[in-house]
């Protein structure tokens, strides 16, 4: 019984409890905030479960990428292991293997490293174009418009050189390199037109530090002579320096080695050293003179290239010093007897300069020419040495103007260059028309021109000289307008 009594009591109380709690308002209140937690509880993991099925995609996506990579990476392996086999370094492409040709990978290194074409080479050339299998064939032309005060100079339209190129990679250690020279239209064009081999090579590549040349070598006699195409430079006529003291294109024929050492991770140190038969000739068998004042060594160049007729070989060779990129010092060296009977000897020293940075270019060059004279050599009138040396500033720029105005003209691959050159050049000796003088020649030349694309440039120039001699003064400034271009 007393069960039953407590039973109906319990049930009673829990009867009013509830009905009391259902009344409160403190209830409800509570009620709402548990329901909206569990609704916030509910977003929450709503997106939790989002952002997982997020994080999984992405890593989905990211092992995709890296699959990628690996192949584009194995690719690249593989094609290193084809060009380190010809350079000697013991690493040989599988057959069947796509190789990158050496001479399209050397024309590529200046456009990878953002460098202006004034810090390449013999086969840094960005014209060629593959033809078969393995040559490639291209060139230049330029064409001159020159209008000088003294009437005696040459006037007019001039075409000055057309020369088409032949390289070929016979093999994966043989290269062949060969220029061939249209000068003022060519003979009998009618200002002393000629055709010529201007240097044809055969390299036999050994390792990067020491490889074999051998033909008509182009002379490590300075930069420029290595780099002469009109189309990289941004003036029409060369540097005096670079007319008579070193002629270029200044070529000999001898055979020599070359090579590329890399000091440190951001240094590079060049090479070459040849013997020839010797550039120049400066004495004839009858006693005249080839050097003079008015064109210094120029028109003794070439004269043992076929005929080593005094059997004296000539040395000639170049170091460049790469601290970092963007920066280049040479210095380089010739010697060589100029004269039959061996008792006179020419040594030519010149140092170079190439610097960039950014838009802006500083290039420069400086040679001296000692010359040993016996009494043959004072009489035919070769009495002193000779020397020059050029600064050349260029700066690169595009107004975004013109961009604007006429795209097709002025396009991302367009770009103005202004330029400003300092010559000077002493000579000295004699020749049939002047006196036993020293000649100091002084020039200025500002220029502006405009490219198209890196391979066609248009070229105004103005040059002021200034010469220093004890006859009276010429009045020769000139204007100058060119075209040069790459084929």
């Amino acid at each position: 019984m007393r069960y039953l009594i407590f039973f109906v009591i319990s049930f009673a109380m829990s009867f009013l409890a509830s009905d009391v709690f259902a009344q409160s308002p403190e209830t409800e209140t509570l009620k709402g905030k548990v329901e909206m937690l569990e609704n916030e509880l509910k977003e929450i993991k709503d997106l939790l479960k989002q952002q997982i099925e997020k994080d999984a995609q992405k890593e989905k996506e990211i092992a995709s990428l890296k699959e990628e990579v690996q192949k584009k990476e194995t690719k690249v392996t593989a094609e290193e292991a084809s060009l380190q086999s010809p350079a000697g370094k013991g690493t040989v492409a599988k057959e069947g293997a796509e190789e990158v040709p050496y001479l399209a990978k050397k024309g590529s290194e200046l456009a990878e490293k953002k460098l202006a074409p004034s810090f390449g080479g013999v086969y840094t050339k960005p014209f060629l174009r593959r033809f078969g299998r393995n040559t490639y064939v291209g060139g230049y032309m330029d064409f001159a418009f020159r209008s000088t005060e003294n009437e005696a100079d040459m006037q007019g339209f001039v075409q000055n050189r057309f020369i088409p190129f032949i390289y070929s990679d016979i093999s994966d250690r043989v290269k062949l390199a060969t220029e061939i020279e249209f000068e003022f239209g060519g003979v009998g064009g009618g200002r002393d037109g000629e055709v010529i081999l201007e240097f044809g090579t055969i390299d036999f590549l050994l390792t990067d530090w020491i490889n074999w040349r051998g033909g008509y070598v182009l002379t490590p006699l300075g930069k420029l002579n290595l780099v002469h195409d009109s189309p990289l430079q941004d003036f029409t006529d060369r540097p005096l320096v670079d007319q008579l003291i070193i002629p270029t294109t200044l070529t000999d024929l001898g055979m020599g080695f070359f090579g590329t050492l890399y000091p440190s991770d951001l240094s590079k140190l060049d090479y070459e050293i040849y013997a020839t038969n010797g550039a120049f000739r400066g004495l004839d068998a009858d006693g005249t003179s080839r050097f003079g004042e008015v064109n210094g060594l120029r028109n003794s160049r070439g004269g043992f290239a076929n005929d080593n007729y005094n059997e004296s070989p000539g040395v000639v060779g170049r170091v460049a010093f790469s601290p970092f990129i963007g920066l280049e010092f040479g210095g380089s060296a010739y010697t060589s007897q100029y004269d039959e009977n061996n008792e006179n000897q020419l040594t030519i020293s010149a140092l170079d300069l190439t610097y960039q940075k950014g838009p802006f270019e500083l290039v420069g060059e400086g040679a001296y020419a000692f010359i040993d004279t016996n009494e043959l050599a004072k009489d035919a009138g070769i009495t002193d040495d000779m020397w020059g040396y050029y600064l050349e500033a260029r700066y690169h720029f595009m107004p975004s103007i013109l961009k604007s105005w006429n795209p097709r003209i002025f396009t991302e691959n367009s770009t103005f260059t202004g330029v400003l050159r300092w010559d000077q050049v002493q000579t000295a000796g004699r020749d049939d028309d002047f006196e036993s003088v020293h000649w100091l020649r002084n020039r200025i030349t500002p220029g502006l021109n405009y490219r198209y694309t890196e391979d066609t440039v248009f070229k105004l120039d103005y040059q002021i000289n200034m010469e220093e001699k004890d006859m009276p003064g010429i009045s020769n400034n000139a204007f100058l307008f060119s075209v040069a271009t790459y084929f």
